[in-house]
This record gives structure tokens, C-alpha cells and sequence, in this order.
């Protein structure tokens, strides 16, 4: 499974400006997205979401509050 759907998910909440601390399965529907992708990204679990082949950069611009100092 290519890693395309991942980003593209946390691309268009970059994009949008949106800052979740998830992102539900309302959000992802249209997305061709593994079970484990879309468990990662409804926890915010960002050590599983940069295994699973997101983009280091668009992680911490979708969950910019969990670096906060």
C-alpha cells in the first residue's frame, strides 16, 4: 500500500490550518487508507504515522500542539 493516502490526509488539514488532536473516521472517509493508518491517525499516534510513511513535516504542522514547548 503506498503511503499517497497518508499524506494526502495530513495535506489537506496542513493546508486548512486545522490542528486536531485526531483525525476521525468522518474525516478519512474518502480515503484509501490501511486500518492501521486510520488507527493512527484517529489516536494521533505520531511514532506509528511516521513509520507507516508520513511525511516528518506535515505531522508536526497537523499536530503542532503535541510540540508545543
Amino acid at each position: 500500500m503506498s503511503d499517497y493516502a497518508l499524506n494526502r490526509v495530513l495535506y489537506e488539514h496542513a493546508r486548512a490550518h486545522k490542528m486536531p488532536e485526531s483525525i476521525g473516521p468522518d474525516e478519512v472517509a474518502g480515503y484509501d487508507l490501511t486500518p492501521e493508518e486510520r488507527a493512527a491517525l484517529a489516536s494521533a499516534d505520531l511514532d506509528a504515522l511516521f513509520h507507516l510513511g508520513a511525511n516528518p513535516y506535515l505531522i508536526r504542522r497537523v499536530f503542532r500542539r503535541r510540540f508545543a514547548l
